[in-house]
């Protein structure tokens, strides 16, 4: 790549450093590994970006990697646009269950394959989950038997995202959808994006710091139902939409351990007791 220019640092929530350069007269965004013990898994988030092909949604093209200083670093394309969290703000309602459609349409539901392992990874992930989150906890503590208590078998293993939020779903100027900030998981699978997307479409945590108005919960909630919906016309969505919950459940409590501030901690208390609510609600329905 030619001479560079360091434009500004760019804002970001993996603690990675994100920063906009000029090459000529191209716009292009590095990501570097933030410390060393983190290059390993910012490698696997790089081949899980350049390799992620679905249609219907793109993802930045990945333009070159490398190390300096210590530090692995890829670089990816400028996207000009907004992310699907603001734009919420403003989307019309019913261009929300066209968006919801092709998100969920983009989904590798038809390539996902049975892991006769998936039901032991998960269960050592939610023992490790135990030992990090400690007894203090009594709500915290019932969650965690409720993941423990449930059977995993039927998780797909799939191409997935890893951090499907709303704030890593980009809206290009020529309204083309774009997913950034690609996670490595313990698990790959389009459930876990899916349970990513109800973190907010449910929960709303993307906008935990803000205040929401009628409007934004509004389409929020319609997003949501038409989520559900795609989910509930599979002839066993009812049992999918469950296990999605109970990852919903785990990713809340993934989160635990590392909320630093009151609003984070309040948010996960209250997102715990409403999915376990819901997991209720739908263990009764049966």
């Amino acid at each position: 790549m030619a001479d560079i220019e360091f434009i500004k640092n760019l804002s970001g929530h993996s603690g990675c450093g994100l920063k906009l350069y000029r090459s000529e007269n191209m716009l292009f965004v590095r990501k570097d590994s933030g410390n060393p013990g983190y290059n390993r898994r910012l490698k696997k988030q790089c081949i899980k970006q350049q390799r992620f092909r679905l249609g219907g949604v793109k993802t930045p093209e990945v333009l070159g990697c490398g190390q300096k200083n210590g530090l692995f670093y890829f670089d990816m394309e400028f996207l000009n646009g907004v992310t699907l969290a603001e734009y919420m703000n403003c989307i019309k309602i019913k261009e929300i269950n066209h968006l919801i459609s092709l998100l969920f349409k983009s989904l590798p539901l038809a390539s996902s394959q049975n892991n006769p392992r998936a039901n032991k990874i998960f269960h050592n992930k939610i023992a490790g989950l135990r030992q990090s989150i400690g007894k203090t906890d009594a709500l915290a503590a019932k969650a965690l038997q409720k993941l423990e208590e449930y059977d995993y078998s039927n998780i797909p293993a799939s191409y997935c995202c890893g951090d499907l939020t709303l704030e890593n779903i980009i809206l290009s100027e020529d309204k083309q959808v774009y997913l950034i900030d690609f996670l490595d998981s313990f698990y790959n699978s389009w459930m876990i994006d899916v349970a990513k997307l109800l973190q907010d479409l449910e929960l709303r945590w993307s906008y935990r710091h803000s205040k929401i108005d009628f409007n934004l919960n509004m389409r929020l909630a319609v997003a949501r139902e038409a989520l559900i919906e795609n989910i509930s016309e599979f002839s066993d969505g009812c049992q999918m939409l469950l296990s999605i919950y109970h990852l919903l459940l785990l990713n809340v409590l993934r989160i635990y351990p590392y909320a630093k501030d009151a609003v984070t901690a309040e948010f996960l208390q209250n997102a715990v007791f409403r999915v376990l609510q819901i997991i209720a609600d739908m263990e009764n329905q049966k």
